[in-house]
């Protein structure tokens, strides 16, 4: 009995087996039987569900193949093939095989430039290397034009950025830094829809090659571009060789941001430093005693204010202040387009197109402000009032202060410098965004308007220009933010903050600590005013002396009046005067 049942298995076994391959080639059109045997998951129905392919057969891509792991796959040699392999093709079949279908990149194979082989032997890339794995390529109206030319960079960057794989092209390798660096690749970086990829500017299957081609594709988006436009229209990297004069401007900038921000650093820790241990320091008795006089027997009243701003300095300092801080909101993410905190302020703000028409306004705010502070100088000096712009203008004692000061910072000095009406730092300060307004606006009128530039301009003006605009506003942003900020807000003398730029007013008391040579001025002069007050108040004793001794005279002579009166008045009068 278990041997006929066994025999009966076995049969039924045999009959499955030998069925086995014509069951597989009738239903071979089913990716499910290649799946019985490839369990890659970028094979799997999940994977493949979502792929611009998904409802083509396996059939329909693999060819030779008889999909029947039984038989023998056939060496496909058609005349296509041929043709791919004798361009150097590492996959022949897999170029005709999409060729198949997608007819209409060319008549000719070996369509697109990567196929215009100089040597069979190299291994040329073909459909897969841009467009990825076939399986799972995703429809075009899936993604956002955006997403799109941000798959196809990278596509092109994974050879083009490969020394390997570019070995014997003669083409330059060094390329993902300098692109990133272009406005192109930092629009697209933050969700431009409009910017161009690679594919835009370079083609895809019909590579660019002629600058007749290069000039009509540029022409597309900047109108009457020339010649020296399309110059500086790509992203080669600034090496010193190549372009000297873009190389030593970045040399130049990196340097200087470094060494200023450092100092500016430093001095900010040692003023810190050194007002921490003058404020724990124990003051003596005849320091103590001489700040009594100042508010006390020399008659000044600390409360006091004096008027140092007036209302256009103050509206200029305002345009000033609404004018950066917009230029940096909307600078700062361009420049940091791939952190992705750039990403959501530029969402935050409206948009990329938002953000570009933000930043031009706040530029022209601050050219606005340049030339009313340049009238107002004018004025100033037409009006013959000269004292407040030369006090700006740097002078002897500005080198003697910083000396002294660092002495104080390592307490080889009591007392901090007497400023005058403004410290070297203010005047830091106000010549550091003289130099800046200079090379922002400057800079920032040739990157408005490139294609005016460039026809009156070399191209080298304008390779300046963009390095010059983004590393002056860094140094810029940084010196605001780290130098001025903290002398005008974050000291713990003005803590949190001086607020003589709203009002324009400073008492005496704050004049004392910050301009101390203009309140010495002022205390010695108030201390003769109150000398000759006193003087005046000791003549005035003697004539109400004389005027009663006059009035008893009179009363003894019975009210009559005494010759010479009208001349005593008059003596009185100079007396008074004197």
């Amino acid at each position: 009995m278990f041997e006929r049942r066994f025999l009966f298995l076995l049969m039924l076994t045999l009959v499955a087996v030998a069925a086995a391959p014509a069951q597989a080639k009738e239903g071979s059109d089913d990716p499910k039987w290649c799946r019985a045997c490839h369990t890659s998951s970028v094979l799997s129905e999940e994977s493949m569900a979502g792929g611009v392919h998904a409802d083509l057969s396996c059939r329909d891509c693999h060819q030779g193949y008889h999909f029947n792991p039984h038989e023998k796959v056939e060496v496909v040699d058609t005349d296509e093939t041929k043709a791919f392999k004798k361009l150097g093709y590492r996959s022949p079949v897999a170029m005709a095989a999409c060729t198949e279908c997608h007819d209409t990149l060319s008549d000719v194979p070996g369509f697109s430039a990567h196929g215009r082989a100089t040597d069979p032997s190299d291994a040329l890339p073909y459909c897969l290397d841009c467009h990825g794995d076939p399986h799972t390529i995703k429809a075009m109206g899936s993604l956002t034009a955006n997403e799109r030319k941000l798959a196809q960079n990278e596509r092109c960057l994974g050879c083009h950025d490969n020394a390997v794989k570019m070995e014997g092209t003669g083409l330059s390798t060094d390329i993902r830094a300098p692109y990133q660096h272009t406005v192109h690749a930092r629009k697209l970086a933050l969700g431009d829809d409009k910017a161009p990829g690679c594919v835009d500017c370079h083609g895809g299957h019909e590579t660019l090659t002629g600058d007749a081609e290069v000039e009509s594709t540029c022409g597309k988006c900047h109108e009457d571009a020339n010649s020296t436009f399309l110059s500086i229209s790509g992203h080669p990297p600034h090496t010193k060789q190549a372009h000297p004069i873009s190389y030593w401007t970045l040399k130049f900038f990196a340097v200087l941001t470094f060494a200023t921000i450092l100092a500016l650093i430093l001095h900010v820790l040692l003023d810190l430093l050194a007002t921490i241990r003058a404020a724990i320091r124990t003051r003596t008795k005849e320091e103590e005693e001489e700040e009594r006089k100042k508010f006390g027997e020399k008659g000044l009243n600390p409360h006091k204010e004096v008027q140092r701003f007036d209302l256009h300095q103050r509206l200029q300092h305002f345009i000033m202040i609404a004018s950066f801080i917009t230029l940096v909101l909307t600078g700062w993410p361009i420049s940091t387009s791939g952190i992705g905190v750039s990403h959501g302020l530029v969402a935050a703000l409206g948009g990329l197109g938002v953000v570009a028409l933000l930043h031009r306004i706040a530029g022209i705010g601050l050219i606005v402000t340049s030339v009313y502070h340049l009238c107002y100088l004018g004025f100033l000096f037409a009006t013959k009032r000269k004292a407040m712009p030369l006090s700006m203008l740097p002078a002897p004692k500005d080198v003697k202060d910083v000396i002294h000061n660092v002495l104080f910072f390592f307490g080889l000095k009591k007392d901090r410098p007497r400023y005058g009406r403004f410290s070297y730092f203010e005047k830091f300060d106000y010549w550091a965004v003289f130099w800046g307004v200079v090379i922002m606006v400057g800079s920032g009128l040739i990157r408005w308007f490139p294609v005016i530039t460039t026809k009156v301009a070399p191209a080298w003006v304008y390779e300046i220009a963009y390095i010059a605009h983004a590393d002056e506003a860094i140094l810029a942003a940084l010196a605001i933010f780290v130098w001025h900020f903290y002398n005008v807000h974050l000291r713990p003398a003005v803590f949190p903050m001086s607020w003589v730029f709203i009002h324009g007013r400073m008492s005496m008391e704050e004049m004392d600590l910050e301009h101390g040579a203009v309140f010495d001025k002022m205390l010695a002069e108030n201390v003769a005013k109150l000398s000759v007050e006193a003087d005046n108040v000791a003549i005035d004793a003697d004539v109400s002396e004389d005027e009663e001794e006059i009035a008893s005279s009179d009363e003894d002579n019975d009210g009559e009046p005494q010759s010479g009166d009208s001349d005593s008045d008059d003596i009185d009068d100079a007396d008074r005067a004197s």
